[in-house]
């Protein structure tokens, strides 16, 4: 079975649509009767901000009212994911979950965890990666790395999510599992 972005938020409308039919009881036949509001734990104009107006527009289409994207900025994403678990479970405020939340408590930033959410769909996955500038001279992974490691500290730059966000917890074990090392702070300018 091949799932398009067309299908894949019809799902996705749908597990919202059922999971709020299944909590409101008898006034399933009326929702939504009011707009409703969708978290983002980081900042406008993110991939996870992107993410959630193209799961809000879709919504829309499929419920026939207004969904508000509110960016809850903070905490390295505590903010917003302490707001999706403090919302009124009433079917009008829903929350993108990001997988910080799964490190959060960790680093001792919050209470939260995993446990804390019920989640109704996947909708996203990102794959980590590394760029370079199109007119870069490094055609391989090799050949960049070898560069890394023979240049002196603060020749090269490298961005991300901030210490301890999910991407640099990747690039620090990358570098941590190879035979290189510079470690993703020692790259910083």
């Amino acid at each position: 079975m091949i799932i398009t972005n067309h299908s894949l938020k019809a799902i996705f409308a749908s597990s919202i649509a059922a999971a709020v039919m299944t909590v409101s009881g008898t006034a399933f036949a009326d929702y939504p009767e009011r707009p409703l509001t969708l978290i983002v734990p980081w900042a406008a104009g993110g991939g996870t901000d992107a993410t959630a107006r193209t799961i809000a527009r879709a919504l829309e289409e499929e419920l026939g009212q207004n969904v508000n994207v509110v960016n809850r900025t903070g905490g390295s994403g505590v903010v917003g994911h302490t707001a999706m678990i403090n919302a009124e479970p009433d079917g009008y405020t829903i929350g993108l979950a990001t997988g910080e939340v799964n490190m959060m408590h960790w680093l001792g930033l919050t209470n939260l965890t995993y446990e804390d959410f019920t989640p109704i769909a996947q909708i996203n996955y990102d794959f980590p990666g590394i760029q370079v500038a199109a007119d870069s001279p490094y055609e391989t992974l090799e050949e960049l790395l070898e560069a890394i490691r023979s240049e002196p500290k603060g020749t090269f730059t490298a961005s991300g999510t901030g210490q301890g966000g999910v991407w640099h917890l990747a690039f620090a074990g990358f570098f941590d599992g190879s035979r290189y090392s510079r470690r993703p702070s020692d790259l910083d300018s």
